[in-house]
């Protein structure tokens, strides 16, 4: 949906925001992020409410993300297909994206593609332990299902030897 295409663009300029200007701010500095807020489309503030019971407009939106002090996705949004038309497809890389992140953002933003799933890689430029991997997330409505393969890996390895004993 190209409402959905725009307010994903919008996330992502606003992650950007976010921890580039006003990382930093003074205690006296909540004004300027509430006039940011505030000039945020409908969308995206119906999408990210304000928490009444929070001085931060944002906290909702940084919900996303494990560490809400480093609001980054870590990764490039590239949207493609015809802005008017009702399918527009999302292409999102990065060297090391925040894939929790991403998918807690499809989750909100991207509804009418939901079900929806993605893979991922990892991979490192030296042969290490543990330097390559990937996996997956399915997003629903009301869950997100998956992991790393390390992770997925790991839960395997102990329900089968929980079974073995």
């Amino acid at each position: 949906m190209p409402q959905e295409a725009i307010l994903l663009k919008e996330c992502f300029a606003v992650s950007t925001q976010l921890s580039s200007d006003f990382a930093e701010l003074p205690s006296n500095g909540m004004q300027a992020v509430k006039t940011y807020y505030a000039s945020l489309s409908e969308g995206f503030r119906n999408t990210f409410p304000n928490k009444p019971e929070e001085e931060d407009p944002f906290a909702d939106f940084l919900d996303l993300w494990s560490d809400p002090g480093f609001p980054e996705f870590d990764a490039d949004l590239i949207i493609q297909g015809d802005p008017e038309a009702k399918t527009q497809f999302a292409f999102i890389s990065g060297h090391e994206a925040d894939v929790p992140a991403l998918a807690s953002l499809i989750q909100k933003v991207c509804k009418s593609a939901l079900p929806f799933g993605f893979q991922w890689a990892e991979v490192a430029d030296k042969d290490i332990a543990d330097g390559f991997g990937g996996g997956y997330y399915v997003v629903t409505d009301t869950e997100i299902f998956g992991g790393s393969t390390r992770w997925l890996m790991k839960e395997t390895l102990q329900t089968l030897r929980a079974g073995a004993t």
